[in-house]
């Protein structure tokens, strides 16, 4: 660009041409401005193909994919950013349509058939069985985990007590449709297990009320994957495998215009407000005794492609079986918990062990509440924890770890079953049981992903 001349062509006093100073300024500044228009060009380069990236489905899954997330989180998000860290305590409905199915009867083939408790369920649905649950023997009925007091056999339509639910299962389908940081349906087809940022526990308690929570597992790695699920055609129902003998039964609706979908369960128990929240010591104060993840039986369920119906998190709240304790537990001595670190942790004492065989227990919290409770009735045993603890102990609750042996803000010893329950491990045998610390147990589940 020509620089027109402002001053005459002539030298100033102090020597300097006027012209040329003012030529070389303007050439610097255009300069200048050309490289700052070079830059703004590159840099949308780069986000525009950083954009794109991002839009590639395997390049998705491959920074990670989730089934459901809070809907407060924008598209493309899957975690919570803050300067403090925190995760917010949500109602489960930011996390998607929740709807609480539950049965109280079998039919012919001892299958609970499921009815509405609480929520909303597509009417193109069709029906759902329980299977596996609730079986009439010479004996009573076996609940495989399920029924909690007052089953009683009665011939093909099996029933139990008044109130007692036979069967409570729980459905999530995810909220933000279109998210490209959900995963696709075609994704979970080829899936063995997938990632949720939300993992949920109901339960029928003593009373007949129905208890539920959840935990988001943005901070808790170890139990954010949970398995996929593929419904299998059985003639003219789909059946899914749900693990420990369950199976879901699935009856599409012939006609799904003109069908009334999952009828309402008959005096069906009050459904609970269930809030999400994260893995901290206070949530755990407000839950009173909480289930954690790494012991539900919950899946992400997939319909068959031609289907319609979209796939969808569920949750059997199997764990909370009425059983007896069994098992001898393993003489020990020294510090009981100096092992809790390494291994499988530490087994439970023998002489714990002969207190609680052969006690019935209507919920495993209640079983774990026992087992502290008596751990702090023994002298010997109680000498060895801080007046803190002893104090966590006197409530039957879960004494804490040393900080070192922590995993993040969860920091109380926790009770592992060996064999998982969804395995078949059975859940009061005190020989399926050991104790870790959190750290540990963290470890041993991503080492049973990866023997797996």
């Amino acid at each position: 660009m020509a620089v027109k001349h402002i001053f005459p062509n002539t030298l100033g006093c102090n020597g300097i041409d006027g012209n040329r100073r003012h030529a070389e300024a303007t050439e610097q500044a255009q300069a200048a401005w050309d490289r700052t228009l070079a830059a703004n060009a590159r840099n949308e380069r780069e986000a525009d193909a950083r954009r794109r990236s991002i839009n590639t489905p395997d390049e998705v899954a491959s920074r990670g994919c989730v089934f459901a997330k809070s809907c407060t989180l924008p598209y493309g998000t899957i975690n919570y950013i803050s300067p403090g860290g925190a995760i917010p305590t949500d109602p489960v409905s930011q996390y998607g349509e929740f709807a609480l199915l539950g049965g109280r009867e079998t039919d012919a083939q001892g299958n609970i058939p499921l009815k509405k408790i609480s929520g909303s369920v597509p009417s193109s649905l069709g029906t759902l069985l329980l299977g596996g649950i609730a079986t009439g023997t010479a004996g009573g009925v076996s609940c495989g985990g399920l029924c909690t007091a007052g089953a009683v056999a009665s011939g093909p339509t099996t029933g139990v007590a008044a109130g007692t639910l036979a069967g409570v299962v729980a459905l999530l389908w995810p909220s933000s449709v279109g998210d490209s940081s959900l995963y696709t349906e075609e994704q979970l087809q080829t899936l063995k297990e997938g990632r949720t940022r939300v993992r949920l526990h109901v339960e029928q308690q003593a009373d007949g009320t129905l208890k539920g929570y959840g935990y988001n597992t943005q901070k808790r790695r170890d139990w954010e994957m949970i398995p996929v699920v593929q419904f299998v055609a059985q003639g003219s129902r789909q059946v899914a495998d749900l693990g420990d003998g369950v199976t879901l039964i699935w009856t599409p609706a012939a006609d799904p215009s003109n069908t009334l979908g999952i009828p309402a369960l008959e005096s069906a128990p009050k459904a609970p407000q269930i809030w999400i929240y994260p893995p901290t010591e206070q949530a755990d104060n407000i839950i009173v005794s909480p289930i954690y993840p790494d012991a539900y039986n919950d899946f992400i369920l997939v319909f068959p492609a031609d289907s319609g119906v979209q796939p969808l998190y569920i949750v059997v709240s199997a764990r909370h079986s009425t059983g007896a304790v069994t098992g001898q537990g393993q003489d020990v001595s020294g510090i009981w918990l100096a092992g809790a670190g390494a291994g499988l942790g530490s087994p439970i004492p023998t002489r714990i062990a002969d207190q609680l065989r052969g006690q019935t227990f209507k919920h495993f919290d209640d079983f774990r509440a026992a087992l502290w409770t008596a751990i702090g009735n023994d002298p010997e045993l109680l000498s060895q924890f801080n007046a803190t603890n002893q104090g966590w102990l006197a409530k039957g609750n879960s004494p804490f770890a040393p900080k070192a042996e922590r995993n993040g803000r969860n920091g109380r010893y926790e009770i592992h079953h060996i064999e998982h329950i969804q395995h078949g491990g059975a859940i009061y045998d005190i020989d399926n049981l050991c104790v870790a610390t959190p750290k540990r147990h963290v470890e041993i589940h991503k080492e049973g992903r990866q023997a797996s």
